[in-house]
């Protein structure tokens, strides 16, 4: 008896899971733009997809689709919510489009940095995009861990890497909706993969270098090796998959350098010209993006605020840079918080406006690294431990993927007094006000002056004190 129930029980699974929702896509080379199929098995009434993200402020997402075309059941598409109800008949839904949208070749002003980062951008002489901005993807939270295939029907006639499938390239794909929703493809003439080892795992350098590029690998490599090294050895992390640095050129572009951080490895735009790439301020970009492989989640003073404290920290952590190069880091969110003009916006106008302005962009960066600064202050003085990031970090990361303040408080209470965490959270990030810096609650070795102009710097009054903050 029990095994003819165990039987009949393993019958129900296998059932149940053959009809979870399965998505292919199979992606074509088409000269100007690049053609999506899309075949859907779901057994769902309705089966909702969504597309492109506001992600760079972008207004036009909708028109980058076009040749729309429905083959087996029927699509509603809302243009307003980019959201696209599918209807499957019996079972299943096959539609097709084409993704066309390039950068104009003039367009090339600092501004544009925005657009290079969140447009497709695609032609017969390179390819970038976020894949947001390709796939129709399964808008249910329920769904993400639907099955998905990635197949290439034609790629273009230059080599392409997908950050999703880092040493398959164009090859097949088979994977889950979250493996493919939030990661980025690029293909150009000049691109190459290089296999990076860290502590015996494969990782991949990806360029496109126009200038020097045997001596920019050069460079760029050891960096890889020691920071990536000392950042994983920072979360006790495992090395469950490989990371992949990808720099790619913007198209003509001479803005320095942007990024934007995934799980698995990060994307770096950067001025073409450029004879060195591993410059000291696209250094720290890449570093600040590299933290967002654990700081990826939350609002926007957690993500970026408190990954501009983990940049500074693990760049003297990791010994590329000495205790006073913290202190310059973030003496310039000091000073870029003070001259900016929203700098007392509260913190629900500032994330609502995060994309309109850049000011309102690096408002929350600069805020949110003062207010992690204020905390290990706080946490030093509560626990005694000179190197609070750490334990910081540690208390906050069960929760890294699900993170709400009020969480992040929780967590931090078991250390520091909650009354005062609940105002100082109100004062600084919710109602935008200017950071005390009491003396009393500094981080030891070190003080904040201000200038007559009001702008606070951090001096270091005690370096061996000091230093013991990056243990």
């Amino acid at each position: 008896m029990r095994s003819l129930i165990s039987l009949f029980l393993g019958f129900i699974l296998l059932s149940c899971s053959s009809h979870d929702p399965q998505v292919d896509y199979t992606l074509s080379w088409r000269g100007d733009g690049l053609g999506v199929s899309i075949s859907l098995e779901s057994r769902k009434d309705t089966f909702m997809f969504t597309y492109g993200s506001d992600a760079g402020g972008q207004t036009d997402q909708m028109s980058w689709i076009q040749h729309f075309n429905v083959t087996r059941g029927d699509v509603l598409i809302d243009s307003a919510s980019r959201s696209f109800a599918v209807v499957p008949a019996d079972g299943g839904a096959e539609f097709s489009y084409v993704v066309r949208c390039t950068l104009p070749d003039d367009y090339g002003s600092p501004g544009g940095c925005l657009m290079d980062m969140f447009r497709p951008d695609i032609d017969e002489k390179m390819m970038f995009s976020r894949t947001e901005n390709i796939f129709l993807l399964p808008a249910s939270k329920e769904d993400a861990d639907a099955q998905v295939s990635v197949t290439w029907e034609s790629a273009p006639p230059y080599p392409v890497f997908c950050l999703y499938n880092p040493d398959g390239g164009t090859s097949g794909f088979k994977g889950k909706v979250s493996d493919i929703s939030f990661s980025v493809m690029a293909g150009d003439p000049l691109l190459t993969v290089d296999t990076v080892v860290i502590n015996g795992h494969e990782n991949y350098l990806v360029t496109a270098l126009r200038k020097n590029a045997e001596e920019n690998k050069s460079a760029l490599k050891p960096f890889f090796r020691t920071f990536y090294s000392s950042i994983t050895a920072f979360w006790e992390e495992k090395y469950e998959a490989p990371y992949s640095l990808l720099i790619f050129p913007f198209r003509n572009n001479t803005f320095e350098v942007t990024g934007n951080g995934f799980a698995n490895g990060f994307v770096s735009r950067y001025d073409a010209t450029a004879d060195t790439i591993l410059t000291q301020n696209r250094r720290d970009v890449f570093t600040h993006e590299m933290g967002h492989k654990w700081l990826n989640n939350g609002t926007v003073w957690f993500a970026e605020g408190f990954n501009e404290m983990q940049t500074g920290y693990q760049l003297v952590a990791s010994g590329l840079e000495k205790p006073d190069y913290f202190a310059h880091y973030f003496n310039h969110a000091l000073s870029g918080l003070q001259r900016n003009p929203y700098k007392n916006v509260p913190g629900e106008k500032a994330e609502d406006r995060f994309w309109d302005d850049g000011d309102y962009t690096w408002l929350l960066y600069w805020r949110g690294f003062c207010y992690a600064f204020h905390l290990a202050g706080l946490f030093e003085k509560a626990t005694g431990i000179p190197n609070a990031w750490r334990p910081m970090m540690q208390a906050v990361k069960p929760f890294l993927a699900d993170f709400s303040a009020d969480k992040f408080i929780d967590a931090m209470a078991e250390f520091i007094d909650r009354d005062l965490l609940e105002k100082d959270y109100r004062k600084y990030i919710v109602e935008g006000r200017d950071f005390d810096f009491l003396p009393e609650n500094m981080p030891s070795g070190c003080r904040i002056i201000r200038h007559a102009d009001g702008t606070p710097e951090l001096l270091i009054t005690d370096s061996i004190a000091f230093s013991k903050h990056f243990n």
